[in-house]
């Protein structure tokens, strides 16, 4: 997947005041000029992948998440900005950035373990009666 421009301005802008931080403070942290970090943001030009990692690092993102996952959008924006959501909203940003056949191979398996879960909760609520 190559780099979305305008999905990642937008996201670091999203990250950026959702962790209530100026373009200054978060340029002092990954030690950037704030101009520069202000150029990503704007989307007038690409991170390089040094700036990339600081990011992800900073914001606990993976990178496909950052670069190709519109944030603001949806379930995932939704639980991501919940802290004690974190692992979960980072679970389905990995997901997103499956291909479509892994994504069906997941599918299939929860299937499975659905199917199987059902019947097990099945036989508890409504036991077996033993025949003497």
């Amino acid at each position: 997947m190559g780099l979305n421009l305008d999905i990642l301005s937008r996201n670091l802008k999203l990250l950026r005041t959702a962790n209530g931080m100026s373009q200054e403070e978060l340029a002092d942290k990954i030690y950037l000029t704030r101009s520069t970090y202000s150029t990503y943001e704007s989307g007038a030009k690409p991170p390089d992948l040094q700036t990339l990692d600081a990011l992800t690092s900073l914001y606990d993102i993976g990178f496909e998440s950052l670069i190709n996952y519109d944030l603001s959008k949806g379930l995932i924006g939704k639980i991501y900005f919940d802290a004690e959501s974190r692992q979960i909203a980072e679970l389905l940003n990995n997901y997103e950035s499956l291909s479509v056949a892994s994504k069906n191979a997941i599918k299939e398996r929860l299937d499975v373990i659905l199917e199987r879960e059902a019947i097990f909760y099945q036989e508890m609520a409504f036991p077996k009666k033993r025949s003497d």
